[in-house]
């Protein structure tokens, strides 16, 4: 029970103390779209969808999932992994072995962490990746701050669009299933991140005719990325932060 509790308040306080704040602002706003834990279908159907649309997406890729069969479908092998990177889209980092940063020691975390960055590595001829996502969305204070020394941006859970001063140790983001109702939210949350000058992240896993619960159909995908493609840019994580950290982000 006192361990249940602890994690918990961890886990509190790690979603509502903001680690690395950072203003926000991108003209006319920025939407990227994201896949977490790289399901073989992100990139063949996925990243298909976004090639179509000329735009690229960020990977959150736990190398240790490597070619295994799970409720995501069969997740990515080597080959997925040189593509997606030769076509222009970010390979970034989770935690090797999918573990929860709210639940594990930082120790733990950094040393898995440090596995997954370098067979990363060894996937893509030497890419070093640069932004990372917690697993679940699970979160601590201490893992937070520990990440956050070690990534340009950390991303999450929280539902929202990053707008005004946001921390960059667990960024907004929005599931694309949620967003591509028929009431058309996804419209309603693109316009609001144009409108602040934001930057809205989308993300889901597998792309699938029967998506898992976590995952979302090639529709829905690209519905939404057929509207954020012709009313602001596109890009993945790493030229956002690129372009956040420049004088003047270009317009659309």
């Amino acid at each position: 029970m006192r361990a249940s509790l602890s994690t918990h308040l961890a886990r509190k306080l790690g979603r509502f103390i903001p680690t690395q704040p950072k203003p926000v602002r991108w003209p006319g706003g920025v939407v990227s779209f994201t896949f977490d834990d790289f399901p073989k279908t992100a990139l063949t159907v996925g990243g298909a969808i976004l090639e179509k649309y000329g735009v690229h997406g960020t990977y959150y890729t736990a190398v240790n999932l490597a070619e295994t069969d799970g409720n995501l479908g069969r997740m990515f092998d080597r080959a997925d992994v040189e593509a997606a990177h030769a076509k222009g889209h970010e390979i970034a980092c989770h935690t090797f072995r999918h573990l929860d940063c709210g639940r594990n020691h930082t120790s733990r975390l950094l040393a898995d962490v440090d596995e997954n960055a370098a067979a990363i590595r060894c996937l893509t001829g030497g890419y070093t990746p640069t932004n990372f996502a917690f697993p679940f969305g699970g979160i601590s204070f201490s893992a937070k701050g520990a990440l956050s020394q070690r990534f340009a941006s950390c991303r999450g859970i929280g539902d929202g669009v990053n707008a005004g001063t946001a921390d960059f140790a667990d960024l907004k983001a929005v599931r694309v299933h949620q967003y591509a109702d028929a009431a058309g939210s996804y419209r309603r949350i693109v316009d609001e991140a144009r409108e602040r000058n934001g930057w809205l992240i989308f993300y889901t896993h597998d792309v699938a005719d029967e998506p898992s619960m976590f995952g979302c159909t090639a529709a829905q995908l690209e519905t939404i990325v057929a509207y954020a493609a012709r009313t602001c840019p596109v890009l993945p994580v790493r030229d956002v932060i690129e372009g956040l950290e420049s004088p003047a982000p270009s317009i659309f």
